[in-house]
């Protein structure tokens, strides 16, 4: 019995490329491994009041800062903060050295095409200050790492909102 070529071709194309769509979302550098694994690094420019790095050296703090550490403790990891200038910081993510980068942004990045950027969230960083509209700067390519930061923060979001009976 001769089998038909073309329905032979398409499994043994199809088969392959079907078996490797369980691992979607991915990750081209292995970002959320890492980040799993031994700890988030996240980059932190002072921008006070989203962002304040102590001249000290203590412990940084600010909205940011305790929204990044809600991330961690989320995902059962601990943090590092790496702190330094925006430039130097940005460099770092986009060489996959940060998982990401806070505080220091422009509304018109220079970095806007070379990174990744989280989804948008809003965060008050007075108890009866205005929200204020941010993004994280993400590693570029890293689709798994930044689905898991934008369903951190859709799902931070939700729960702002309930509590506040929007």
């Amino acid at each position: 019995m001769k089998v038909p070529l073309l329905p032979s071709l398409l499994l043994a194309v199809l088969l392959p490329a079907l078996a490797e769509c369980d691992r979607y979302p991915r990750d081209a550098a292995g970002s959320t491994e890492r980040a799993d694994r031994a700890a988030i690094r996240v980059g932190l420019s002072h921008e006070p009041p989203f962002v304040v790095v102590p001249a000290d050296g203590g412990a940084p703090s600010g909205a940011e800062v305790e929204m990044l550490a809600e991330l961690a403790r989320g995902r059962g990891t601990r943090i590092e903060w790496v702190v330094g200038g925006h430039d130097a910081l940005m460099r770092e993510l986009k060489e996959f050295r940060l998982h990401a980068v806070a505080g220091g942004h422009l509304r018109r990045s220079p970095w806007k095409p070379e990174v990744g950027w989280s989804r948008e969230y809003h965060l008050r960083p007075a108890a009866s200050g205005p929200l204020h509209a941010r993004r994280l700067a993400l590693p570029p390519g890293e689709n798994a790492w930044q689905l898991a930061v934008d369903g951190f923060l859709h799902s931070r979001q939700a729960r702002a909102a309930m509590a506040s009976g929007r």
